[in-house]
C-alpha cells in the first residue's frame, strides 16, 4: 500500500469524527466514540508497522537524544504557551461567533478527570502520529518545506471543520508550531507533549 493511500485513510476517520460533534451531546457517549475512533487510527498505522508496510521513522516514533528531546520540548512549549495567551486573551473578542458543532465536555461528570488527562494523552499521540509523524514523512520530498508547514497545518486545522473560526485558526497556528521539532528530530515525542500541555490547559480554562 503506498504511503499517501495510507495517509488518506489514516485523516478520514478524524474528518468523519467531527460529525459527533454536530449530533451527539452527550458527553461520554461523545468520548466512547472518540476514543474509539483515535485507538482504530493507531491501532491501523501499528498493524502496517509490525508487517513492515511502514517504519518507525515514517510514523515519527524514534526517540531523540535526550538534549534535542528537552530543547525542541521546552522550546515549542514555550511558543505555544506564547500564542496560547495571544489567542485566548487579547484575540478572543475578535473571532467570528458561532460554530457547525460543539465538543459536549462536562467538567461536572465522572469522566472528566480520565477525559482531561488520559483522553488527551490519546488525542495528542493521535494527532501527532497522522499529522506530523505520518504526513510530514510522506510529504517532505514531494513539496517545498513551506508548502509542508502550510499543508501539515491546514489538514490538522480542517480536521476540526465543525468548530468555531477561533478553533479552526488556533489549530493551524499550533500545527505551524509543532512542524519544526518534528523535523529537526524526526520524532513527534516534543509535539506530542506540547500538545498534551496546551489541550490540558484549554480543558482547564
Amino acid at each position: 500500500m503506498k504511503k499517501t493511500n495510507i495517509l488518506i485513510l489514516a485523516y478520514l476517520p478524524f474528518f468523519l469524527n467531527d460529525f459527533a460533534n454536530i449530533s451527539i451531546s452527550n458527553y461520554p457517549t461523545w468520548a466512547l466514540l472518540d476514543y474509539a475512533i483515535r485507538l482504530a487510527i493507531i491501532i491501523f498505522l501499528f498493524v502496517l508497522l509490525n508487517r513492515g508496510t511502514l517504519t518507525k521513522a515514517d510514523l515519527g516514533l524514534k526517540l531523540p537524544a535526550t538534549r534535542d528531546l528537552v530543547l525542541w520540548t521546552v522550546g515549542t512549549v514555550a511558543v505555544s504557551m506564547a500564542f496560547l495567551y495571544l489567542s485566548e486573551f487579547i484575540l478572543a473578542p475578535y473571532y467570528p461567533k458561532g460554530a457547525v458543532g460543539s465538543v459536549p465536555i462536562d467538567v461536572d461528570s465522572p469522566i472528566f478527570l480520565f477525559d482531561s488527562t488520559v483522553g488527551l494523552v490519546l488525542v495528542a499521540f493521535s494527532e501527532e502520529l497522522v499529522c506530523r509523524g505520518l504526513t510530514l514523512s510522506t510529504l517532505k520530498d514531494k513539496m517545498s518545506t513551506p508548502a509542508l508547514y502550510i499543508t501539515s497545518a491546514l489538514l490538522f486545522s480542517m480536521m476540526h471543520w465543525s468548530l468555531s473560526t477561533h478553533t479552526l485558526f488556533d489549530a493551524f497556528i499550533y500545527g505551524l508550531i509543532f512542524v519544526p521539532a518534528t523535523l529537526a528530530t524526526g520524532s513527534i515525542w516534543p509535539a506530542t507533549a506540547t500538545h498534551f500541555l496546551v489541550n490540558f490547559v484549554l480543558y482547564n480554562m
